[in-house]
């Protein structure tokens, strides 16, 4: 009996051993450092809402900072230091902060996931597709960033990547996108409706969209004293197959809820929007500039994009073209001699346009290239002698499209082709002087084309110099009242990168705003 009792004490402590041994196999044997192995749908997925973004850097990079610098908005409010050329640390680095950790490791690991597997070739080329948005979007504001080892620290255990050069990244970029051009297959599985963006996981319409962002990246180095390898990757491009309707757009579409627009979240009046637009409050309002250049051609977009508030701040009041007033830049709301804010004069906000709430709602697209962009640089490539084609069709056809693109925000938004053509053969006038009066015209409809993707916008107004914008020159400001050339790294790069933000800053220049980036010097 006792040897029985023994045996089966014995029995126990084993099992009570092996269940202690086993309780957090899982934990245990698992590398924290290694990335985990998710469906390749729901990467893609959560990887394109990453490219869409967040409210976080949607408003403190694209709204704070680039729109207000290229003057598509104003504001009173020294939360918008870009309006002001002001340095706010967090709001600078708010892009880097959240596109490395977030939407550039999210797709690097599915590239990296799905790089050896035949049936997954489509979702490859798209996350490759996708990542180049972003870190397009990263070298443009910053010059100098981590490319090459970009998103890999699970991956390489580099968690210090260097910071690459431009010429580095642009031409990985160019290589990238033709790469996952040619890979593209129909006649493979697609990722269906892990697709979120308008294309559904059609591989043509990505292929398509490839070639449109090799476009873009190319013409990007028409400012180089050398631009021949620019002009090779258009040509390469438009060879490929670019856009060639207003429906290839290429835009996240955003639901309400968790996913709505990150743009909307901040200029929406909406249930659980920021709200950052209203006649209470001194932030989000159309620039004088921005509207007096619309207004002064009667753009047909002033009353699809523009309205002011009524008077018991709720949004949809007046859209009348004539009656939109720009707030001017460069002011706060303590010494406005021009308002008269505190003093005399027009001080109500209400009396100053916003943008209209049509187009800032929760399920509003975030478009990042379309049909009227392509075809405009299409006009600018032509007028230059890099590609055969007439400018003035390509441009017609570009500034039509780019009324047209503000239908795929509302059903409440009709496109009218007749005064399309109107104003579009009438602004195609300017194509019959010197390069030079091509060049505005062409780039000032860019500018207007690309209004809410406001890093494009600031990104080509460096590059062309057009429209021609006059700078503020607000109290203490950071670069002595000229716009700024770039946005300053993240302070916590110095902490965590110190040795490669400051060999970037060693060969690119000073981190500061006034330091042109690579493709911004000729």
């Amino acid at each position: 009996m006792i040897k029985s009792l023994h045996k089966f004490g014995i029995v126990v402590v084993l099992i009570g051993l092996l269940a202690s041994c086993t309780k957090n196999f899982d934990r245990i044997n698992t590398d924290p450092t290694a990335a985990p192995i998710v469906s390749p749908g729901i990467l893609l997925t959560r990887g394109l809402l990453y490219v869409s973004g967040g409210e976080f850097e949607a408003w403190r990079a694209n709204l704070i900072y680039c729109a207000p610098m290229v003057q598509h908005i104003a504001s009173l409010s020294l939360t918008y230091v870009g309006d002001k050329y002001l340095y706010n640390d967090g709001y600078t680095g708010a892009a880097f902060n959240s596109f490395y950790p977030n939407g550039v490791k999210i797709l690097t690991t599915l590239i990296d996931q799905t790089k050896n597997d035949p049936t997954q070739v489509n979702v490859n080329a798209m996350a490759r597709i996708a990542k180049v948005i972003m870190l397009q979007r990263l070298t443009d504001l910053y010059g100098y960033v981590p490319y090459l080892a970009a998103g890999r620290g699970f991956l390489d255990q580099n968690f210090t990547p260097a910071y690459d050069p431009q010429d580095v990244i642009y031409a990985g970029l160019a290589s990238e996108l033709q790469a996952a051009a040619a890979q593209l297959d129909p006649s493979k599985s697609t990722p269906g409706n892990a697709d979120i963006s308008g294309y559904g996981g059609s591989p043509a319409q990505w292929k398509k969209l490839a070639y449109s962002l090799l476009l873009r990246v190319g013409l990007r180095l028409s400012k180089k004293a050398d631009p021949s390898q620019g002009k090779t990757w258009v040509q390469q491009a438009v060879a490929g197959g670019v856009f060639t309707t207003n429906t290839d757009a290429f835009f996240i579409q955003h639901a309400s809820g968790d996913y709505d627009n990150p743009n909307s979240h901040v200029i929406g009046v909406y249930p659980g929007s920021r709200g950052e637009t209203g006649k209470d409050i001194m932030d989000i309002k159309l620039s004088k500039f921005f509207v007096d250049l619309l207004k002064g051609k009667s753009d047909p977009r002033l009353q699809i994009i523009s309205e002011l508030p009524k008077a018991d701040s709720t949004p949809g009041g007046s859209d009348d073209p004539a009656l939109q007033k720009g707030l001017p830049n460069g002011f706060d709301n303590t010494s406005d001699p021009v308002f008269g804010i505190g003093t005399t004069g027009d001080a109500n906000l209400a009396h100053y346009s916003q943008p209209k709430q049509v187009i800032a709602q929760p399920n509003s697209p975030n478009i990042f290239i379309t049909f009227s962009e392509v075809q405009l640089m299409l006009a600018e490539a032509a007028a230059r002698g890099w590609i055969a084609g007439d400018p003035v069709q390509f441009f017609t056809t570009g500034v039509k499209s780019g009324i047209w693109q503000w239908t795929l925000y509302s059903p409440s938004i009709v496109y009218n082709d007749a005064a399309a053509t109107t104003y579009a053969t009438a602004q195609a006038a300017a194509l019959s002087g010197p390069l030079n009066s091509q060049l505005e015209a062409i780039n000032t409809q860019y500018y207007i084309t690309t209004f809410l993707n406001d890093y494009e916008t600031y990104a080509n107004w460096r590059r062309s110099g057009f429209p021609v914008l006059t700078p503020v020159n607000y109290k203490n400001n950071e670069t002595n009242g000229q716009i700024p050339r770039r946005l300053r790294y993240p302070r916590n790069e110095y902490d965590v990168n110190r040795n490669n933000v400051n060999a970037a800053n060693a060969a690119q220049g000073p981190d500061l705003f006034t330091t042109p980036i690579w493709w911004d010097k000729p």
